[in-house]
């Protein structure tokens, strides 16, 4: 199985081949609009405004599953709730965190064996799919770059801390975030929505002078709710109209713009 430590960036058009479902026949999927001279000028701001950066795992940095392996683990959950007589609704493309996300919060309350099972089954498949996880265009030179100015780095999500950590090393990002990784805590009981808080108190940071990279609706909630700017990144059409109907005003497709205004801005060492 080949590792993500020996997969280069891929540019945005072959990850937008990529993302197909298991079906060969089916047709890429629609790219999200290109940003206009003012919201690249909004971009722009963002960043150099932005002391701290507190960034999503799965979208901003990578796209950790493929469609198969999401598939599988999806599944396997989906197996797991109905023996344990909890209904699961399939939903074609949705990932295994999206599936337990869309559960009412009081549907596991009552079973915290299957919620163990649920987390440990969950962190196995994020774990395992670290290994074949594509690289999100120009991120790995957008954290380097912003690490080599100065400006302090943190991962928050709903995904595994292992998973992450798994992911940054082969990916030689490790050193860029240091301790800074905020997953899942409390088993299923936090799915991301406390990270970014928790990611702005362990660095010390104003959350008016940070910025959250996320690429879901929780994540631009857990940003609101932070207090933090928020950029919205989406892969695809689909991801851009979630966002932009769950409010976000600024959603790119491609993390290259935010590069160069790093690049341009040159931001000193704080």
């Amino acid at each position: 199985m080949t590792s993500s430590a020996h997969l280069p960036e891929p540019t945005a058009d072959a990850l937008s081949r990529s993302d197909l479902s298991a079906d060969p026949r089916a047709a890429a999927p629609a790219l999200p609009p290109a940003l206009d001279a003012e919201s690249l000028a909004a971009v722009r701001e963002l960043v150099a405004a932005a002391k701290t950066v507190i960034l999503g795992f799965d979208g901003p940095l990578c796209r950790l599953y493929d469609p198969l392996t999401a598939r599988a683990a999806t599944d396997a959950l989906t197996r797991l709730l109905r023996e344990h007589g909890v209904p699961a609704e399939e939903v074609p493309g949705r990932t295994p965190l999206a599936l337990l996300r869309s559960l009412t919060l009081g549907a596991l309350d009552d079973d915290p064996e299957l919620s163990t099972a649920l987390d440990a089954l969950l962190t196995e498949s994020e774990v395992a799919a670290t290994l074949t996880a594509r690289p999100t265009p120009y991120a790995d030179n957008l954290v380097r770059t912003w690490s080599a100015v100065g400006t302090r780095l943190a991962v928050a999500t709903g995904h595994a801390a292992d998973a992450v950590h798994a992911y940054l090393a082969g990916r030689g990002l490790t050193a860029c975030f240091g301790p800074h990784v905020h997953g899942r805590t409390g088993g299923l009981a936090h799915l991301g929505h406390d990270a970014p808080p928790r990611a702005l108190a362990a660095l010390g940071a104003d959350p008016a002078d940070a910025l959250v990279v996320g690429s879901t609706p929780d994540d631009l909630r857990a940003a609101r709710d932070a207090g933090a700017p928020f950029l919205g990144y989406a892969r695809d059409l689909r991801g851009w109209e979630r966002l932009h109907a769950a409010g976000a005003t600024l959603v790119t497709g491609t993390l290259e713009p935010v590069r160069q205004a790093v690049w341009e801005l040159n931001l000193p060492r704080r």
